[in-house]
């Protein structure tokens, strides 16, 4: 029998749950339910108990569809106020001494940030970069010898109370939460292979409220970071473009929005319906077009301004998720403004992908990812005991 995992998203304008069962580390989906969000603005929680209850809906979606109750859940956090900054942690090291995992423990420790209780902000996720033995680079230090070890740290952090509410509305629901992943890494852990790793990859998952960017650059996380700007802004924008309701303008970015004028729609209309009106409407795809291609043009621009960088690196191309990444011509804009080329992500890393989620694959990337997250730390728990656990061991004899 495996062990159960659970992967909870709460979304802008979707909360989804999906099951997951892992077996000699491999694994299998089990079954996804989802419900629409309400209470959450650019992936702030602004109503905890609104939240609370879409949660619960999930959870006995689950349990009376897939016959799977979870009281264990991982889930993914993103807002539009994150901010990543790269701290170095040293250690002096013995004459003769051979650099061991506790050396590089220790020096990973040393360049983590240490924030008050009431800080407003706190640390959401952090990520090895690079190690340096005399200020020498090095791929890896164990075994080598030297006077002092460095271990650059990327941190992720977070406001503490918009984190908080996540947590609050998760337990609020009666669910225990053993994990906490950046969004944008949950939606890496799904669509990059090894090989897309180590050529240097770029994930960008465009969601209603954010959109979040993870680059990968020889074998290591380079850059993370959120804009808060998704979906809904090019909701918004149609709304306020044509004076409809915001129902008019999604159904108007659904059914004729793209990420490129396509010019073969140039003298199409969109009906716009009303409910208590006789006098309905049409407008120009021409113009609908125009308003989300400006809108989608601007957010990868700014995510191509924040990973400047570090893009001469990235040879594997741009992988793309998230609901929005169902814009018709998407991945040709995202090519055409990055240089590189470009692709809807879709999840590698699972037995199997059940067709619910197959569908539309780049939809779900971030809740198979926690998975997939959470199915990795298990096997390393299992393989690479903590460094309290080896003392432990050791004091038992």
């Amino acid at each position: 029998m495996g062990i159960l995992l659970g992967a909870l998203d709460i979304g802008t304008q979707t909360t989804s749950l999906v099951a997951g069962e892992v077996t000699d580390g491999k694994l299998a989906i089990l079954g996804r339910t989802e419900t629409p969000t309400q209470g959450v603005k650019k992936g702030v929680i602004r109503d905890i108990d609104s939240v609370t209850a879409g949660i619960r809906r999930v959870c006995e979606a689950m349990s009376q569809e897939h016959r799977v109750d979870l009281v264990n859940v991982s889930t993914a956090f993103s807002c539009g106020d994150l901010r990543s900054l790269v701290r170095t942690g040293r250690v002096s090291l013995l004459p003769g001494h051979a650099i061991n995992q506790d050396d590089i423990e220790a020096a990973e420790e040393n360049a983590q940030s240490e924030n008050a209780p009431d800080a407003p902000e706190t640390l959401l996720q952090r990520f090895r970069q690079k190690y340096l033995v005399n200020d020498q680079l090095v791929v890896s230090p164990t075994g080598m010898a030297g006077a002092e070890l460095k271990a650059n740290v990327l941190e992720l952090i977070a406001p503490r109370t918009a984190l908080g509410s996540l947590q609050t509305a998760i337990h609020q629901a009666g669910l225990r939460l053993v994990d906490t992943v950046f969004s944008g890494l949950a939606a890496a852990e799904a669509v990059l292979d090894r090989k897309a790793q180590e050529d240097g990859a770029v994930v960008i998952d465009f969601g209603a409220g954010t959109v979040d960017y993870l680059a990968v650059c020889n074998g290591v996380i380079a850059a993370v970071g959120a804009i808060g700007v998704g979906g809904a802004h090019l909701t918004n924008d149609l709304a306020l473009a044509f004076q409809v309701t915001q129902k008019q303008a999604e159904e108007m970015k659904l059914a004729r929005g793209a990420a490129m004028i396509q010019p073969d729609l140039a003298n199409a209309r969109h009906l716009l319906r009303t409910t208590f009106s006789t006098n309905d409407r049409s407008v120009s795809v021409h113009a609908i077009q125009t308003v989300t291609t400006e809108r989608v043009d601007e957010t990868f621009r700014l995510v191509r301004d924040a990973l400047r960088d570090v893009l001469p690196q990235v040879h594997g191309g741009i992988f793309l998720t998230g609901g929005t990444a169902a814009l018709p011509l998407i991945a040709e804009q995202a090519s055409a403004i990055f240089g590189k080329p470009c692709s809807l992500g879709v999840p590698v890393n699972v037995a199997n992908l059940p067709d619910a989620l197959a569908q539309a694959p780049y939809r779900h990337a971030t809740a198979v990812g926690i998975l997939n997250w959470r199915c990795r730390m298990l096997t390393q728990e299992t393989y690479r005991p903590t460094l309290l656990a080896r003392l432990r061991a050791f004091l038992k004899g």
